[in-house]
């Protein structure tokens, strides 16, 4: 087992080293900082702007410009945010927590709602509740993320009346209600604070994770559909035992591995998608972070997103794999 998670430890970390040059040539290609700077300062002169190219490294090849980047990280060193003026590492870890409680709260509906339904819907097959659920499920994997965001605003941010609209951009409000008087929501008792920020996160949450549920809820319905099929169920059915049992620890152990697998790999797959969400409903987190990183050229800020965004990817692919030796005795690796 050990062998084997050093020899993909080191393959994936080929597979970074190719992102991380990829992305650099790619981000190298969007734009020219240097328009950038113009169209804030259009009075620059020439000079400054071979001081500023000088000091920036852009008056290298590109190529030569990414081996000193790979150097200065090998070092700790990933540089300076030209938008924010701060080190990267810094303000991405500052952004963390923000996508990660809110990612959390969406994995934990996901899987409370998605796994129990895939398994009623597997139980009920031909139902009308089936075909009610099979329903939503494609109609959730059809609606862009964003089209469907803007309809929650629109639904429960707009168009009710003021007292009962919800929030949809921010994580919290500048000020908040409290004993019929609005204070700064700094000077708010902490219980105000979290339901502040509770009514902030619901538009988002709800929209991605309305969204996302209906894929594992589909996985876990063709799953297990596949399972309740084999001889060894009908086998645990004849001896008698109840159907609680046989669905529930019989069925659902083999099945849970394809849906492990959904699962596990659909986690860095909510930090990339929260750049969408994030954006759209102005959530201060990684995603947000990255979408403005690209349209300002910051190509430091970034490079350290991308390559945060595909560390995640690439360990919770092994964790997948490391997962099934666990999940499923018949399963080695060497």
């Amino acid at each position: 087992m050990w062998q084997y998670i050093v020899k993909q430890s080191f393959q994936r970390l080929f597979i970074l080293i190719i992102i991380s040059f990829l992305a650099f040539i790619i981000l190298t290609l969007v734009g020219d900082p240097v328009d950038i700077l113009k169209s804030m300062n259009p009075h620059i002169t020439q000079k400054q702007i071979d001081v500023y190219k000088h000091q920036q490294g852009l008056d290298r090849p590109p190529l030569i410009r990414y081996f000193i980047w790979a150097r200065n990280v090998l070092k700790g060193d990933f540089g300076i945010s030209r938008a924010y003026k701060q080190p990267v590492f810094p303000l991405l870890i500052s952004r963390i927590p923000n996508t990660m409680y809110m990612q959390a709260i969406i994995m934990l509906i996901i899987i409370c709602l998605s796994i129990p339904l895939g398994i009623f819907s597997a139980t009920h097959q031909y139902s009308s509740f089936d075909y009610i659920l099979t329903f939503l499920a494609f109609t959730g994997n059809a609606l862009p993320t964003f089209w469907f965001g803007l309809l929650m605003i629109l639904a429960f941010g707009v168009m009710p009346a003021k007292e009962f609209r919800l929030p949809f951009t921010g994580m919290y409000s500048d000020s908040v209600s409290y004993n019929g008087n609005v204070i700064p929501y700094d000077a708010a008792p902490w219980f105000i604070k979290v339901i502040d920020r509770i009514k902030h996160m619901l538009l988002p949450v709800l929209t991605v994770s309305l969204l996302s549920l209906a894929g594992l809820m589909r996985y876990t319905r063709s799953a297990m559909l596949e399972v309740v099929k084999q001889d060894y169920i009908r086998t645990a059915r004849a001896k008698g035992l109840r159907e609680k049992t046989v669905i529930y620890v019989h069925a659902l152990r083999n099945a849970i591995i394809p849906i492990a697998t959904i699962l596990i790999q659909s986690i860095p797959g909510l930090f990339a998608g929260s750049l969408i969400i994030e954006q759209l409903f102005g959530w201060p987190g990684v995603g947000k972070m990255v979408y403005e990183a690209v349209m300002s050229n910051d190509y430091p800020l970034a490079m350290m997103n991308i390559m945060f965004l595909s560390f995640l990817t690439v360990v919770f692919t092994l964790i997948t794999d490391i997962s099934y030796a666990f999940l499923d005795p018949r399963i080695t690796y060497r």
